[in-house]
């Protein structure tokens, strides 16, 4: 038996004894040594996204030690450090053949029905899911990466010209790896929104240029005065609220492009600009995971090009999973990425 959080419904979590999961051929079976708590788990737990039905056991941002294997081939796994790309595919469809399993009909994700999660001290996952930590990082590392591997993939997958604009609304976890991933890509000029003050000194150490707060000034004339009226090149969206996504709209620049990846509460979805998109000849994507861009992410933070050391700001045990949810949902100022250690 094992210690796992269970999900059983609106804003409601349980410490409870479970089964270890099964390690079935061709999977792995990690002993959880960090787990990333997700904004979108929040939501989840809170009732206003839907991605399944409860009870279930949580958590899709996982690092861990390989304890068993499913089938002797998979020895060699045995005692390694991996992170966990949680995508599930059959393989054989052709989005798992072009580097896109999550959006395979048949697939799901490890951490959502019925895939059991990392809010546990086992989880089960596929050995095609696991990636090998390098030395130099440590496993709260690994338990982030995930939520950082989303943005950085994103922009793998847009691509970014060299010294192009961009502007970054949000400097949460995925905000700041944005800025972190479009730095690394020679971007231009890049800008970031901030709602409060105390966020400048932040956005500003993960790569902004400018930075501006939408609460304090007539942030529209500035983003264009920046960009000597025409927009950027590249708006992307990290916060998801219904107002920003509009603004990611209206501040890019003809025949821009605007990417999508902070989720709205599904409860109150914004109008959607169309005429302007349509009359800007705007490209506008919504992108989430890239399987394809976890090499180089590894690569990206081994050299330092990619800071996610200093991204973990809280630790908490699996017993005070509610606590860290509450914490990711208020969002204080202090706040990056939290951790749950479920040996603690």
């Amino acid at each position: 038996m094992m210690k796992a959080m269970m999900w059983e419904g609106r804003d409601a979590l349980r410490l409870v004894d479970v089964p270890v999961p099964e390690c079935k051929p061709g999977w792995l079976l990690l002993k959880v040594m960090s787990a990333g708590v997700c904004a979108t788990d929040a939501h989840i737990i809170h009732g206003t996204f839907f991605n399944g039905e409860p009870p279930h056991v949580l958590g899709h941002e996982i690092a861990g030690e390989v304890v068993q294997v499913g089938d002797p081939s998979l020895a060699a796994w045995i005692g390694r450090r991996v992170v966990v790309e949680t995508a599930i595919g059959c393989g054989v469809c052709e989005h798992c053949r072009s580097g896109n399993k999550h959006l395979c009909a048949q697939g799901g994700e490890i951490g959502f029905p019925p895939y059991a999660g990392g809010y546990a001290q086992y989880v089960a996952v596929p050995y095609t899911c696991a990636h090998v930590l390098p030395d130099t990082m440590t496993y709260d590392e690994g338990g982030i990466l995930e939520a950082i591997a989303c943005p950085v993939g994103a922009i793998r997958r847009i691509g970014l010209a060299f010294g192009q604009t961009v502007l970054v609304q949000g400097v949460g976890i995925a905000g700041l790896s944005f800025l972190q991933a479009v730095r690394a890509c020679c971007a231009g000029k890049v800008i970031a929104t901030i709602t409060r003050e105390s966020k400048r000194d932040l956005a500003l150490r993960y790569g902004a240029d400018v930075v501006v707060n939408v609460a304090a000034e007539d942030w529209h004339a500035r983003v264009l005065a920046e960009t000597e009226g025409r927009g950027v090149d590249l708006s992307i969206d990290a916060a998801g609220a219904p107002q920003s996504i509009a603004d990611a709209v209206t501040l890019c620049a003809a025949r821009g492009r605007v990417l999508l990846y902070g989720l709205p509460n599904e409860q109150s979805l914004p109008p959607f600009p169309v005429t302007r998109i349509i009359m800007k000849q705007l490209t506008v994507l919504g992108l989430t995971n890239n399987e394809l861009g976890w090499a180089p992410l590894l690569s990206m933070v081994a050299r330092g090009d990619i800071n996610v050391r200093d991204m973990v700001t809280h630790r908490f045990s699996l017993a005070q999973l509610p606590q860290a949810i509450e914490l990711v949902s208020r969002r204080p100022d202090d706040l990056i990425k939290a951790v749950v250690h479920p040996w603690a």
